[in-house]
């Protein structure tokens, strides 16, 4: 029984291993004409062009796994009925699940090595990625979070910079409260405190602003004080809300720091929890997938078993995106969305299982 079992399970990790690459290999060079786009202008090399494409290799099989989930186990399925082995399982009183429960812990485990490891690798390549491929304003502006308080480094000039602190800010209508700043330049350094201040464009308008001269040790107050800037609005939104790119053990702390700075929706809840149970739902597709392709006989055609597959896959991928779309719209709540995301494919696959067992 353990050798049918492993049997099973290593049959099925060879498939998903056999179209992760040849799947890959078709997406990576989508991609690879993509990077040529995004680094024509920039006279780049081959070797440059290779290292850019290998920094997409973890996102690529991320976002592929759930396409491959379904090809594979429309191979492995074809593959048992083609020599028999599906008929043969059911003659010695294995059932379909029986039978699935291989393929199930299978899935699993890759869908949990992919979570774990690939997930916080993507993240990592993808910044570096995005700071190869990007414009580099590091001479200019950064941008940071940390311990819940915006941090900016904000460059005017060669001879005069900003460091900002914020304590509490509202990104939807740049109002920001208890603002500290460090100004230093060639001739005098600054200490700036600022109860509130505003966000326009690449100006910071501060209110009520205590402005002590470090060097000559005195200070005065302005009711109104403009700072220039080289950043605008979007750029200090995209710096904090580019939720994709973080890895898994970032999750609660950016949505902590999303809900503070008023940027949290629950389509990022929703997104989050779909990464976290990625390798449950994975084993849900396939339990679907499975539904269909184990009632084909040995002399259908693999295309069409395969084509059944695929739209069976696009059809899942197509309600989970009807499915976010309608928790963006409505603020549904990103649990019951799952829960429909979830339950939808299980409820078909024991009901094609259910065939499947009757006849």
């Amino acid at each position: 029984m353990n050798r049918i079992f492993f049997y099973l399970f290593f049959m099925k990790i060879k498939y998903i291993l056999i179209n992760i690459f040849f799947v890959g290999i078709f997406v990576h060079l989508i991609n690879l004409l993509e990077i040529v786009k995004i680094i024509e202008k920039k006279n780049s090399d081959f070797f440059s062009i290779l290292y850019l494409s290998l920094l997409k290799l973890p996102s690529i099989v991320i976002e592929i796994i759930p396409f491959v989930i379904v090809i594979s186990t429309a191979f492995l399925y074809k593959a048992l009925i083609s020599h028999n082995e599906l008929i043969s399982l059911r003659n010695i009183g294995y059932s379909i699940l029986d039978i699935f429960k291989p393929i199930a812990l299978a899935i699993f485990i890759i869908g949990l090595f992919i979570f774990l490891f690939l997930n916080p690798l993507s993240s990592t390549f993808e910044k570096t990625f995005d700071s190869i491929t990007t414009k580099d304003f590091s001479d200019m502006y950064s941008i940071n979070i940390k311990n819940n308080e915006l941090w900016i480094k904000n460059l005017k000039d060669i001879n005069e910079k900003y460091f900002i602190n914020i304590s509490n800010i509202n990104l939807k209508n740049m109002n920001a409260e208890n603002i500290k700043i460090i100004s230093i330049s060639k001739d005098d350094n600054y200490f700036y405190l600022a109860e509130k201040g505003k966000f326009i464009d690449k100006i910071f308008y501060l209110n009520d602003v205590i402005i002590y001269n470090i060097n000559k040790d005195s200070y005065k107050k302005e009711k109104l004080l403009e700072l220039s800037l080289n950043f605008d609005n979007q750029n200090l939104i995209d710096s904090i809300s580019n939720y994709k790119h973080v890895p898994f053990y970032k999750y609660k702390k950016h949505i902590n720091s999303l809900k503070k700075f008023n940027l949290y929706s629950t389509e990022i809840s929703l997104y989050y929890l779909s990464e976290i149970l990625k390798p449950i739902f994975l084993v849900i597709i396939s339990f679907a997938v499975m539904g269909f392709t184990g009632k084909f006989k040995r002399n259908d055609s693999f295309f069409k078993v395969l084509f059944i597959s695929i739209l069976i896959g696009f059809l899942l991928f197509l309600f989970k995106e009807i499915i976010t779309t309608i928790t963006i719209s409505t603020n549904l709540s990103f649990w019951l969305a799952y829960i429909i995301i979830f339950f939808v494919p299980l409820i078909i696959g024991l009901y094609q299982t259910i065939n499947i067992e009757i006849k």
